[in-house]
């Protein structure tokens, strides 16, 4: 193992990226740690990181959380969540992506984190609890203590906020969370003055249709999306998608979607909203096929 000398020089090369966005030189800790039984590395990093500040110490944060997360160790992840620097409590919460590990209570332990972030006055720390929803969603783990914050993050001031709550909304809609009290504010950033926010609520629309969501009361507000003359696509595509998943539902949704797009002014010079009117002049519906 490194002497302290060591550790400290590889300490040094840990810098923040502003160009790039990235720590740097957190690698060789996280190799050390690995190999690290008798804890000498773990320790000078708990040491160490509060004489640090910033981006530094949040990066420091993030190999501790997410080697106590790989090793099931709960008890020290809450406690460096419990550290008063927002910094550090943006990092805990951003580090644990992975599966939640042989520790049964690994996975609720970090939402219930996660639920604590969602009121937390740092934009960094909300936006990181609402990733910790969906991934942990995706282990599996029970987040249905995220679905009423959830709610809440869709409203919030500030717009990745809103962007990131979105996708955990459809993506624990595709986990069978029933998100129906989520589609107000969803219709409510579709009109949002940022165009990723739109872009999201409009695929988290989609997905609640997908996955047995009445998004009926949406649709003005989707087809008013196919309208955005924004130069990305992907909030009208996003729209499009959810309007046809709807209409294939049945004759009378179709029929809801047709009346809605007919009061519309499209674009028809817009592929995405040429291969929508199509899509929808050529649904045909159960009720309709032959037998």
């Amino acid at each position: 193992m490194p002497d302290v000398q060591e550790l400290g020089r590889l300490l040094a090369l840990v810098k923040f990226d502003a160009s790039l966005n990235v720590i740097e030189g957190l690698d060789a800790f996280r190799r050390l740690l690995a190999k690290d039984a008798g804890g000498d590395v773990l320790q000078f990093l708990k040491r160490e990181m509060a004489t640090l500040e910033g981006k530094r110490r949040g990066a420091i944060a993030f190999v501790l959380a997410e080697h106590y997360r790989q090793t099931g160790d709960l008890a020290n992840v809450q406690t460096l969540f419990a550290v008063d620097d927002a910094e550090v409590q943006e990092s805990v919460l951003n580090a644990p992506w992975g599966e939640p590990g042989a520790n049964p209570q690994m996975g609720p332990g970090i939402v219930q984190l996660a639920v604590q972030g969602a009121v937390h006055p740092s934009p960094g720390v909300r936006t990181e609890a609402c990733y910790v929803f969906q991934n942990q969603c995706a282990w599996k783990v029970d987040v249905s203590s995220a679905v009423a914050p959830l709610q809440t993050l869709l409203d919030d001031q500030i717009p990745r906020v809103r962007h990131q709550a979105a996708f955990a909304v459809g993506n624990l809609a595709k986990r069978k969370y029933d998100m129906s009290s989520h589609v107000v504010p969803l219709r409510r950033n579709l009109k949002h003055e940022v165009n990723f926010v739109r872009d999201a609520s409009a695929w988290a629309l989609w997905q609640l249709s997908r996955h047995k969501h009445d998004i009926s009361s949406a649709v003005p507000d989707l087809v008013e999306l196919l309208t955005d003359d924004d130069e990305s696509d992907r909030p009208r595509k996003n729209a499009a998608g959810a309007l046809l998943h709807h209409a294939r539902k049945s004759a009378g949704s179709a029929r809801e979607v047709n009346k809605a797009v007919s009061r519309a002014k499209l674009d028809l010079n817009r592929r995405e909203i040429k291969r929508f009117l199509d899509q929808l002049a050529n649904l045909r519906h159960p009720e309709a096929r032959e037998p």
